[in-house]
């Protein structure tokens, strides 16, 4: 008598995309990544840019920019935020219109804090720490608005996310 085998699938488990509710962990671990790569990009690269930037200010006499030429400083950093974060976009593979409304929000915070500032609204002294302290939190909510983008290889032409 001839027996056929029988596989016993009790103790394995059901690949990602069949087991109940976690549909949504892949978007959102790829979005989470996505946001972390894209903070890296923007502080790491804004502070080498501002290093340069406002090191060469000091050689050249101006030691407190911020405190000299507040508005200057802030647009600055905020060409120094967004310039980075731009060059990686577009080495990911990113369409120039999400990567222009991701910059442009970074620009945005900047002339707001500079408007701030001229109706004294915002000291000179806390422009820097304003400034520094909204960049992840506006670019999270550019990226929300555009959750699917940023969740999936939608939107990317050569490199992965």
């Amino acid at each position: 008598m001839h027996v056929l085998p029988i596989r016993n699938t009790a103790g394995r488990s059901a690949p990602a995309q069949e087991r109940p509710g976690t549909s949504w962990l892949q978007p959102v671990g790829r979005f989470a990544l996505h946001f972390a790569e894209m903070c890296a990009a923007m502080c790491l690269g804004a502070f080498a840019l501002s290093l340069l930037t406002f090191g060469t200010a000091g050689l050249l006499g101006y030691t407190d920019m911020f405190l000299e030429h507040p508005e200057l400083s802030v647009l600055v950093l905020a060409i120094n935020l967004s310039l980075p974060m731009a060059l990686w976009m577009r080495f990911r593979g990113m369409d120039w219109q999400p990567t222009l409304e991701m910059s442009g929000s970074t620009m945005l915070v900047g002339l707001l804090l500079i408007a701030g500032y001229r109706l004294d609204l915002i000291a000179a002294s806390n422009l820097l720490n304003v400034q520094t302290s909204l960049a992840c939190p506006i670019m999270l909510a550019v990226m929300l608005a555009r959750f699917p983008l940023y969740s999936g290889h939608a939107g990317h032409r050569g490199h992965t996310v």
